[in-house]
């Protein structure tokens, strides 16, 4: 895993991340928790023989990630403790005054481990950990001391095949819809995804990834439905280190303004009930995208296009919306009828109304 990587240690290394999911780490209730015991415990945090037990992963300097080396229950195993999405102003001094400055340090970016702690949970939920309706009897490091084997996580999926890249064929055909969109989305405004930031919001089981991997960006996706990110992980068209169990209104809890484009495909069902969801999810991706950035989204119904251009619009975004007719001369326009008919492409220059 990533995490073994930044701190530099041996892949069959038992390591755990505190928070028990993705989402858990902008509170960090429990990494609170655990700084909170080894204080109190002080010198009993474990050492190994010709090396210490404390890694720090530093940002010009600052520590903002520490891996302890624990024994509990009979276990010895890494605890990793971070700030870099919680943001915590204060973890910084306090993991200094805990463990003092005799620890390894190691230099990183921020980013990197933000990409590992999205790997780290992917690996975990794909192979049915995170999950109440599928998880293992043994559950995996969710309480201090309880160990599951790394090296199963990473090289195995209890036991199943994992599915060939595009095993469904309709998911060839819509992928061949959306590039056709996105070539028509370039006759209207100035779209070039190649090597582009890209967030995929609402991404389900990854069924429109492709689409944009073929644009040449390697998009972050988000679901809130975890059944869909897990299925999404084992068919192989969600990757591990870009795919995040994540609600959709709270981007602005863990991305800054970082993105040159957000997308979403067929966003809903926008009904009367849950208009103020929608809404929400709108306003908070324009919330994520840089200056110029851009927004695509599509829709099932004209008039759920017709709510979202009000809302982008009054959130400072310009574009267009228009109809995106399928072909039902055709085996594949008569099998998605309906599937991204209706689309919006526009670009938020920067100076949002107080209403954002």
């Amino acid at each position: 895993m990533l995490l073994h990587n930044l701190f530099h240690l041996d892949p069959s290394e038992p390591i755990f991340l505190a928070e028990n999911s993705f989402s858990d780490q902008r509170e960090a209730l429990l990494t609170e928790n655990y700084l909170d015991e080894i204080e109190n415990i002080g010198d009993n945090v474990a050492t190994r023989k010709g090396r210490g037990g404390v890694l720090w992963l530093t940002e010009h300097g600052i520590p903002i990630a520490v891996a302890v080396y624990v024994h509990s229950q009979g276990i010895d195993h890494w605890l990793v403790l971070t700030n870099v999405i919680s943001k915590d102003e204060r973890f910084s001094e306090r993991v200094s005054g805990i463990f003092g400055s005799g620890s390894e340090e190691i230099e990183t970016d921020a980013s990197d481990i933000r990409s590992a702690l999205i790997e780290y949970y992917s690996i975990f939920l794909a192979n049915q950990w995170l999950c109440e309706s599928c998880a293992r009897e043994d559950m995996p490091y969710l309480d201090l001391g309880v160990f599951v084997e790394v090296r199963e996580l990473i090289h195995t999926k209890l036991g199943g095949e994992l599915l060939e890249d595009g095993a469904d064929c309709g998911q060839e055909e819509r992928s061949e819809r959306l590039s056709h969109l996105f070539r028509e989305i370039r006759g209207k405004i100035a779209l070039d995804l190649s090597g582009a930031d890209v967030l995929e919001i609402c991404c389900g089981d990854g069924s429109a990834t492709a689409a944009l991997r073929d644009l040449g960006c390697d998009p972050i996706c988000i679901d809130y439905d975890k059944c869909d990110i897990c299925d999404g992980l084992k068919s192989g068209q969600l990757r591990d280190e870009r795919s995040i169990v994540l609600d959709a209104t709270e981007l602005s809890l863990f991305f800054d303004r970082e993105f040159d484009c957000v997308a979403g495909f067929m966003a809903g069902p926008i009904q009367p009930f849950n208009e103020d969801m929608w809404a929400s999810i709108l306003r908070e991706s324009v919330k994520v995208v840089r200056t110029g950035g851009i927004l695509i989204f599509t829709f099932h119904s004209g008039e759920e296009l017709g709510f979202a251009y009000n809302v982008l619009e009054g959130c400072g975004v310009f574009g267009e919306a228009f109809e995106n007719p399928t072909d039902t001369e055709s085996q594949a326009g008569r099998e998605i009828t309906g599937y991204d008919r209706w689309v919006y492409a526009g670009r938020w220059d920067g100076h949002s109304p107080p209403a954002l």
